[in-house]
């Protein structure tokens, strides 16, 4: 673990998206669940009751946006990690109303001064042990991709942080995953958490410079 820079103000940290963000399969021994979001706040010493993490299963960016970001609005956050686009994926999106909603997000985000990283959607095992159709399959793949530049485009666009799908490359490796194939498992979500908080430490202290 290293110093939180620019940590002074104490200002929390807040998580939105789904399931994997809200660190299903990863249990927290005091109650809930880990997951890559708790152990980000470990590795940038966040304490425990500066972390929201209001993440919830099943969510889509319209979730997102709709139920979780009005409860995120206080306190304002110094970190805002946004972790969800699987279940649009699955379910099938516009890619012009999810760019509006991205953009909801990351604007609120850069009107509070916060830093903001976006985890890019894995392409899970589940995909290829379901008994979808293989036309389907390719639908989901494809729209994976389509969200993943569209996190890419508007983070760029509000100046927030959207790191390269290589950078977590690992995920592809089905030992990150639990048996269900659509969740991270311990070491998955440990993985996810390591490799993001290099990428955060550096950003907030640059905001704190």
């Amino acid at each position: 673990m290293g110093g939180r820079p620019g940590a002074g103000a104490g200002r929390p940290m807040v998580v939105l998206g789904d399931s994997v963000a809200e660190g299903q399969d990863d249990p927290d021994p005091a109650g809930g669940w880990l997951g890559w979001a708790g152990r980000l706040a470990r590795h940038l010493d966040i304490p425990r009751d500066r972390l929201v993490n209001l993440s919830t299963p099943g969510a889509t960016i319209e979730d997102v946006v709709r139920d979780q970001l009005p409860a995120a609005r206080e306190p304002t956050p110094e970190l805002v990690m946004l972790g969800c686009g699987m279940n649009d994926a699955l379910n099938g999106f516009e890619r012009a109303r999810v760019a509006d909603r991205l953009a909801e997000v990351f604007g609120w985000a850069r009107a509070a001064g916060a830093v903001a990283i976006a985890i890019p959607v894995p392409r899970p095992p589940f995909l290829e042990r379901s008994p979808m159709s293989q036309f389907r399959r390719k639908r989901v793949v494809q729209r994976i991709a389509d969200f993943n530049e569209e996190l890419d485009r508007v983070s760029q666009e509000f100046g927030m942080t959207f790191p390269a799908r290589e950078s977590v490359s690992k995920v592809a490796d089905p030992s990150m995953w639990s048996a269900d194939g659509i969740h991270l498992n311990v070491a998955g979500h440990a993985y996810v958490a390591e490799v993001i908080a290099h990428i955060a430490r550096s950003l907030l202290g640059e905001r704190a410079s």
